[in-house]
């Protein structure tokens, strides 16, 4: 499972729809809403929701599965601190710090890349798909 920034996970990229996102990994575990109303597909053995866009498209993956790579390297479980110097090889712009209590969010918004930690351990990573303005780019979905 690696994550291919702004085009998706593996050979399930942003702009599919939940038609062809099934036919990829099969039906979901469960069927969620967002605060928007918008579908959130999860997949309990891959540990990632899929987040649909209004127009049914993909447009957001949530990940806490421990193969998930980026660029080669495994981040969940990581602690925090080894998992941003780890991340620095291979995203060259800083990141944007929001503290939730028990759970710290490290962003990266210009590779629409997040990653999640609670009590200083990496627990999630979160990204999406590239935009042009206001309007997403999806990768020749």
């Amino acid at each position: 499972m690696e994550v291919k920034f702004g085009t998706g996970l593996g050979n399930i990229r942003f702009g599919v729809d939940q038609v062809t996102l099934k036919s990829l990994i099969g039906e979901p575990n469960k069927i969620d809403t967002d605060n928007d109303g918008l579908q959130l597909l999860q997949y309990n053995k891959l540990k990632c929701t899929f987040w649909m866009d209004e127009t049914d498209r993909l447009h957001w993956i949530q990940c806490s599965n421990p193969a998930l790579l980026i660029q080669g390297v495994k981040i969940i479980g990581l602690e925090v601190l080894v998992a941003i110097s780890e991340l620095k090889s291979i995203i060259e712009t800083p990141f944007e710090f929001e503290d939730y209590g028990t759970m710290e969010s490290y962003s990266f918004p210009e590779q629409e890349f997040e990653i999640q930690s609670e009590y200083g351990v990496v627990t999630t990573v979160c990204f999406g798909h590239f935009w042009k303005g206001d309007e997403p780019l999806y990768p020749n979905a």
